[in-house]
């Protein structure tokens, strides 16, 4: 079993190249072994993004500007999994699985939904076939799909039952 920390939980830690490096540092000897990656936190990010996480009490920091290949490499963590949102991953499925194996990941983990509605039976089922679209596409390039949920998805649809159900 391997411990690892979410990098989103580390938000403003990692707003510049030393904060990085003494956080992952910091990680490795607490005694985690691995980190999983937040595509927002990783590349840069648009202001929107920053103002929106910001609004929701999550800030993401700045270190969308750093070599994580180099810091990761550097600090001997590994990285367990890529966080990204539905979106991104449908948009090149290649790209992000080459992103995932270039960390030495087989996971990306969808982040859950902005903007949607799991009250609605249609948009959930809409949602599991986007899933399993994608599933099967990055099962096809060796990476698994793995889907992050929060509390949203354990409210009732119309149909009474529990989107998670």
């Amino acid at each position: 079993m391997k411990k690892a920390v979410q990098q989103f939980m580390l938000g403003t830690v990692m707003n510049n190249e030393n904060q990085a490096r003494e956080t992952l540092a910091a990680m490795k000897d607490a005694g985690y072994d691995g980190i999983e990656l937040c595509g927002f936190m990783i590349h840069h990010m648009g202001m929107m993004v920053r103002i929106l996480t910001q609004a929701a009490g999550m800030p993401m920091g700045k270190g969308g500007n750093l070599n994580w290949h180099a810091l990761i490499k550097e600090s001997g963590l590994e990285v367990v999994g890529l966080h990204l949102d539905l979106g991104t991953l449908e948009k090149d499925i290649s790209a992000c699985a080459e992103e995932a194996k270039s960390f030495g990941t087989k996971y990306i983990v969808i982040t859950g939904m902005y903007h949607f509605d799991y009250g609605s039976d249609v948009a959930i089922k809409g949602l599991a076939q986007r899933l399993n679209e994608a599933g099967r596409a990055l099962k096809g390039q060796g990476i698994e799909l793995l889907y992050h949920n929060h509390n949203c998805e354990l409210r009732g649809t119309e149909s009474g039952r529990r989107a998670y159900e």
